[in-house]
């Protein structure tokens, strides 16, 4: 079977019916799969990989855990909800971390992968925002608070995200023709 490619599953507790789906497809299609490439926004929100302990986080960790063992690699490309997953939850999972952009090579021929987010470049908020989202200062002190703070935080900012983007023009949400030509 060839490689497979899945993104914006937006795994959380709250949505039974897409983690049923999932649980599904990893338990039967994606187990003869050549390759599992999980591009981004695996998690609806991701706190850090010292959450890996919870529950739900750690039955996905385990279905993840079971693929690579039947031999089956996992790759994971960071979304715009889950970029704080790390090298722990890849030692969890037996995933691999991919940079966004990934150029890899998929039955012969040359792909590049990526989530998409950086080529929303018309989103001026939202870019500025990824720059400091992304950096290793603001990383670093975000995952120095409590779990509980960072799960509130993060609710906060999902609330405060929607209400943003039901403000903003369609348009600019989407990919920038221009730049998907460019990369």
């Amino acid at each position: 079977m060839p490689a497979l490619f899945i993104s914006d599953l937006h795994l959380s507790e709250e949505r039974a019916a897409a983690n049923e789906r999932f649980i599904g497809f990893v338990e039967q299609r994606a187990r003869s799969a050549a390759a599992l490439y999980v591009l981004g926004d695996f998690f609806e929100y991701w706190i850090g990989d010292d959450d890996l302990e919870a529950p739900f986080n750690a039955v996905i960790a385990g279905l993840l855990r079971g693929l690579t063992r039947a031999g089956v690699p996992v790759y994971l490309m960071h979304g715009n909800r889950d970029f704080l997953l790390g090298e722990a939850f890849c030692r969890a999972t037996g995933a691999v971390l991919l940079p966004d952009p990934s150029v890899v090579e998929v039955e012969g021929e040359r792909t590049l992968l990526v989530h998409g987010d950086t080529l929303c470049t018309d989103d001026h908020d939202y870019q500025a925002w990824r720059r400091v989202a992304r950096s290793s200062e603001w990383q670093r002190e975000f995952l120095a608070k409590p779990r509980d703070e960072r799960r509130r935080m993060i609710l906060g900012l999902r609330e405060k995200s929607k209400a943003v983007i039901e403000a903003k023009p369609a348009d600019i949400m989407d990919v920038n023709d221009g730049e998907v030509l460019a990369t």
